[in-house]
């Protein structure tokens, strides 16, 4: 089966009663792999910005196949991303995932995860069926609980703006008690106490906008996610790539969980020195060094 890369084929996938638009791009020859990516947290389309384009193309090239489909009530794709934790999202990925398949027979099949993308191809890996995910992908996926991933952002936004020592430890203090909420679950109207308690102390971690009853209940089922027994039950190879100067993902924290967790025989670890959350050098467009060639060259290994 050949197609023209520069035009994607369209795609529907029902997950839950809910219909999911994405696209396929199969490349000029014979396809080597399938490899379906997914955002990272928010409202992100099929391309999460300009990130998976910037991907795409080279895997393409490479003779990969990739498909992505916009998150829940976003784009084409009927539903609503706040009503989506880790384990829906990982449903909706393993929906996609056979929809694009049914164009490829014969190859197989990986995922991709970008930032909270990580968790949910660990969690599909999880619950898929036996030969159905051949291989993982993280990119800055943080292989840790949500609360010790926001706690570590946080406390990289306090080294910038932290008055004094003081005022640095009340801030983490509130801040460990803001997630110690979620992760007990606990309802919209504790959280409003919290934040009209010591508000000024959360101000860097709400940026002025705090969660509505929608967005908190999102942000509780964030909180409940521990990729850790995902990570332990892993059965297929896995590439988790990350930048060393993220300020967002704790990369440190990440490769130690990775290790500890991991059967070492599948596991392939790679850190990029200078690089940010979405790979690239501060100040810098183009990915750093290594990204994509390791991307490409563990998907090839892997579809052998």
């Amino acid at each position: 089966m050949k197609h023209e890369p520069t035009v994607p084929l369209p795609l529907v996938a029902r997950s839950g009663g809910v219909a999911l638009a994405g696209s396929l791009w199969v490349p000029a020859g014979d396809p080597l792999a399938l490899l379906v990516m997914h955002p990272g947290s928010g409202p992100a389309d099929r391309d999460n910005g300009d990130l998976f384009p910037r991907i795409r193309t080279p895997l393409l090239r490479a003779g990969i196949a990739v498909a992505s489909f916009d998150k829940r009530g976003v784009g084409g794709s009927e539903g609503s991303w706040l009503e989506a934790g880790i384990e829906r999202q990982a449903a909706d990925l393993l929906a996609g995932l056979g929809s694009a398949a049914a164009h490829v027979p014969g190859v197989p099949c990986g995922t991709f995860g970008h930032s909270e993308g990580g968790w949910v191809v660990v969690d599909a890996a999880d619950r898929a069926a036996l030969g159905e995910i051949a291989f993982v992908i993280t990119s800055a996926g943080p292989a840790v609980r949500a609360g010790v991933a926001e706690r570590f952002a946080s406390t990289r936004t306090l080294d910038r703006i932290a008055r004094s020592d003081a005022d640095r430890a009340r801030a983490e203090a509130a801040v460990d008690a803001f997630f110690a909420l979620a992760e007990a679950g606990a309802t919209h109207a504790q959280m409003l106490a919290l934040v009209d308690e010591r508000g000024d102390e959360l101000a860097h971690l709400l940026e002025g906008d705090v969660p509505d009853e929608r967005l908190w209940s999102l942000f509780v089922q964030l909180a409940a996610f521990d990729p850790l027994p995902r990570m332990r039950s892993l059965r297929v190879p896995m590439l988790a790539i990350f930048g060393a100067d993220d300020a967002l993902t704790p990369t440190a924290a990440s490769v130690e969980a990775l290790r500890a967790a991991v059967d070492p025989a599948l596991l392939q670890l790679a850190v990029l020195p200078g690089a940010g959350h979405r790979m690239a050098h501060a100040g810098e467009h183009d990915f750093a060094a290594g990204y994509l060639e390791t991307i490409i060259a563990f998907v090839l290994t892997h579809s052998r």
